[in-house]
């Protein structure tokens, strides 16, 4: 029998960027949701779309089946899930936990025992492709953990993103999703390099945006990224801190696999050096920024969008 929205009860816990229009297609599709932030503001859209407000984790959990939480550090998930007052002293046993958040592995295999001896089932399911995405629920889920699991909760991942792909166990989703944000990250960079060449010997920057996308060197990164960096914008709303994190993720995990990452840990200095310039809040694709400084010319073309948008 597949279960209908009625079926269940959702606690949504972090809503940034990424988690706000997460939770959005949960409310707008019929769950019922409590929503809580260190923000209210951030919850307001929800509010007004007819999720319930929480102050704090217990409250959000509360008459839960299912609590979501989409957080923005391996830090920020350990003292919400498991902290004083936390999700694992107030949802119910019998309950899943789903990690949506891009985090440690180990971490998150530790909490997967620890929530075991609750009673409670964990399911991983990262994210990929882009915060415009998550805006029109055709974001990639990717998801790892029991396969019962992941088919009791299959109707809230559909009504959050697009392609759902099941990984296997837990841990296989985290590996793949900074792995995916390790390449995005090695393209920023490629892109940056490629259009400024060009640039820099005189060819307008929209005819060179447009014959790399009709390239073999073409990716997605160009195609979207490539944009603000045109526009002048920047804005993918990702952090600068975020990329960094990510990018020591995926390096962390291949240094205990002993798999040689040349390109992504030359790209994880080029974001630290970057970071370090720009502050932590620049967005992800400032990274650019240091080739246009070291070269003296911006790379602008008049038309480019200033925030992505799901295409």
């Amino acid at each position: 029998m597949n279960k209908q929205p009625s079926d269940f009860t959702i606690g949504f816990i972090g809503l940034g960027n990424l988690g706000e229009p997460l939770c959005n297609s949960l409310v707008s599709k019929g769950f019922r949701v409590t929503v809580t932030d260190l923000n209210k503001a951030n919850a307001q859209r929800l509010l007004d779309a007819g999720a319930t407000w929480s102050d704090d984790i217990a409250g959000a959990c509360k008459g839960a089946n299912v609590v979501i939480t989409a957080l923005p550090s391996v830090a920020a998930s350990r003292r919400v899930v498991e902290g004083p007052g936390g999700v694992f002293e107030h949802l119910a046993a019998g309950g899943t936990w789903i990690e949506m958040s891009t985090t440690d592995l180990n971490d998150l295999q530790r909490l997967q025992d620890v929530a075991k001896a609750k009673g409670i089932s964990v399911l991983e399911c990262p994210v990929t492709g882009g915060v415009h995405l998550a805006h029109s629920g055709q974001i990639t889920v990717l998801v790892g953990g029991e396969q019962t699991v992941f088919d009791n909760v299959r109707p809230i991942l559909q009504a959050m993103g697009g392609e759902i792909i099941y990984m296997g166990k837990l841990g296989n989703a985290s590996v793949v999703k900074v792995v995916t944000n390790m390449l995005a990250f090695i393209h920023l960079v490629a892109a940056g390099e490629a259009m400024m060449l060009p640039a820099k010997y005189g060819v307008d920057p929209d005819a060179t945006w447009r014959a790399i996308r009709a390239s073999s060197g073409n990716s997605f990164v160009h195609e979207t990224e490539s944009k603000l960096v045109l526009s002048g914008s920047y804005n993918v709303k990702f952090t600068m801190d975020l990329a960094c994190k990510d990018l020591g993720l995926v390096n962390g995990i291949a240094e205990k696999l002993g798999v040689p990452l040349e390109l992504g840990s030359h790209t994880q200095q080029i974001f630290r050096r970057a970071r370090g310039l720009f502050g932590s809040e620049a967005q992800s694709p400032e990274v650019v920024r240091m080739i246009e400084q070291a070269c003296g010319l911006e790379l602008r073309a008049p038309g480019y969008p200033t925030e992505l948008v799901a295409e």
